[in-house]
C-alpha cells in the first residue's frame, strides 16, 4: 500500500513539473476563477486635478526568454489595480499600480508559482508594482495640448516592486480620444532587468522549480493605457 501511494506521489510531481517546463508547446488551459487574484482590489483616492485610469481598458503584457529559445518567449498579462495622470500639476505628473497577482500566462500551474515564488504576492504590500513619473516634460504636455497627439516621446519614470526603486525608461504615443479621454501606448517595449529589482535569488528559485536552464534577466514590457476626460 505504501509502495503504491508513492508511485502515486512521484507521478502527480512529473506532470506538476511537466505543466511548468512545457509552457509554450501544445493546448493551453485557460485560467479559472480559481486561479482568480486573492487580494481585494484597494484602489487609491483620486486627488482633485487627476485623471483616473481606466483599468478595464488598460493592460500590461510581458515577454521573457526561458531556456534560451528567442522563438518561444514566456508570454503574460497584468492588470492595473489603479492609476492616475495630472497635466495640470507642477509639474505634470502620472502614477500607475500593477496587480502582480493578476499575473496570467493561461497556464494556471505557472501562474500560481510565479506569484507565490518569484512576486511572492502573500506577503503584505508586495503584490503591486507602482511605476511612477514624477515629472512630465512641460513641451510634451503643450505638444498633446495643442496637436492632440505626441510619438515616441521619452519618459523616465521609476518601478518600485517589493519595495526596491529602479529607473525605468519608457517611450510612448499619447492623444486623446474623441470624447476628451487621454490614451497612452508604449511605442516599443520597456526592458525591465530583474537583477535591478533585487529579485535575482528568487528568479533561480522559480527556474529550478520549473526545471528551466535559464529565465532571461530581462523583462520586455508593452502597455496600454487610458485614462478619464478631465
Amino acid at each position: 500500500m505504501q509502495e503504491k501511494t508513492r508511485l502515486v506521489l512521484v507521478a502527480c510531481v512529473a506532470l506538476a513539473s511537466a505543466s511548468c517546463h512545457g509552457s509554450s508547446e501544445g493546448s493551453r488551459p485557460e485560467a479559472g476563477p480559481a486561479f482568480a487574484p486573492p487580494n481585494a482590489v484597494r484602489a487609491h483616492a483620486v486627488a482633485p486635478g487627476e485623471s483616473a485610469v481606466d483599468v478595464a481598458k488598460s493592460s500590461v503584457s510581458l515577454s521573457v526568454i526561458k531556456d534560451r529559445d528567442m522563438t518561444s518567449p514566456v508570454v503574460a498579462t497584468l492588470r492595473l489595480r489603479d492609476g492616475a495622470i495630472s497635466l495640470d500639476g507642477t509639474p505634470p505628473s502620472a502614477r500607475l499600480s500593477v496587480d502582480l497577482d493578476s499575473f496570467d500566462s493561461s497556464i494556471p500551474l505557472r501562474n500560481e508559482r510565479v506569484r507565490g515564488i518569484f512576486f511572492e504576492t502573500s506577503a503584505i504590500g508586495w503584490e503591486t508594482a507602482d511605476v511612477t513619473l514624477p515629472s512630465i516634460p512641460a513641451d510634451v504636455v503643450q505638444a498633446l495640448r495643442v496637436k492632440k497627439l505626441v510619438t515616441h516621446v521619452v519618459l523616465e519614470a521609476t518601478l518600485k516592486v517589493h519595495g526596491r526603486t529602479a529607473p525605468l525608461s519608457l517611450l510612448v504615443d499619447a492623444g486623446y480620444t474623441d470624447d476628451g479621454r487621454i490614451w497612452v501606448k508604449t511605442a516599443s517595449p520597456a526592458q525591465v532587468k530583474i537583477s535591478d529589482l533585487g529579485l535575482t535569488s528568487n528568479l533561480h528559485r522559480l527556474s529550478a522549480i520549473c526545471m528551466h536552464d535559464s529565465i532571461d534577466d530581462v523583462v520586455n514590457v508593452t502597455a496600454s493605457f487610458e485614462f478619464a476626460a478631465h
